[in-house]
């Protein structure tokens, strides 16, 4: 990928993550990275093609770091414990979920990211139901219903309390809340 692609990728990344989808303009691209607006639609023609090419990013970069968690060393809740850390993480420098943050804009999204957004949140909970199988399999965790619901009511949890903690409370409450949860699961 060349370097002003990726320089404006990293710049709305960071911009969405930040004020939110609607909230960032191509101005704001422009005048972040120095490049004329007409470069920017150059390599991204509708906001669009933008917000599709961070999903597929997101879904890469973040799918691989959440799946080097849960096949690494370690029990079931140790693993949930640090899935929750990169939620922290981005807490800690005010940036929210990228999936969350396009995912309160929804209703001004086309129906192709739509899919991809949705494609992203399974691929998310996928990777996440792992550590949960984990659990069950190993005795640390014990949950009802069925473990792929588990998973997505953590990361949406995880995804809610991120947001929630940037109002009020910030990375203690974000962290109390977590452990607060995760220890309802743990035997």
């Amino acid at each position: 990928m060349n370097d002003t692609r990726t320089k404006i990728l990293d710049v709305a990344e960071d911009l969405i993550q930040r004020v939110g989808l609607n909230a960032m303009s191509y101005q704001h691209i422009s005048d972040s990275v120095g490049i004329r607006k007409a470069s920017i639609h150059h390599h991204f023609p509708k906001k669009e093609n933008l917000v599709d090419e961070l999903l597929r990013r997101c879904q890469v970069s973040y799918g691989d770091h959440y799946q080097k968690i849960v096949e690494s060393a370690g029990s079931a809740p140790g693993k949930l414990r640090q899935l929750a850390g990169v939620f922290e993480d981005g807490l800690k420098n005010q940036k929210l979920c990228l999936v969350g943050t396009i995912s309160a804009d929804l209703n001004t999204l086309g129906n192709g990211s739509c899919l991809i957004l949705e494609d992203t949140i399974q691929h998310t909970v996928d990777i996440f139901s792992v550590a949960f199988k984990q659990g069950l399999a190993e005795g640390t965790l014990s949950f009802s219903g069925k473990v792929e619901d588990t998973a997505y009511a953590f990361f949406t949890f995880l995804l809610g309390t991120q947001i929630a903690a940037r109002a009020h409370g910030g990375v203690n409450a974000f962290r109390r809340a977590t452990e607060a949860l995760i220890s309802c699961w743990e035997t």
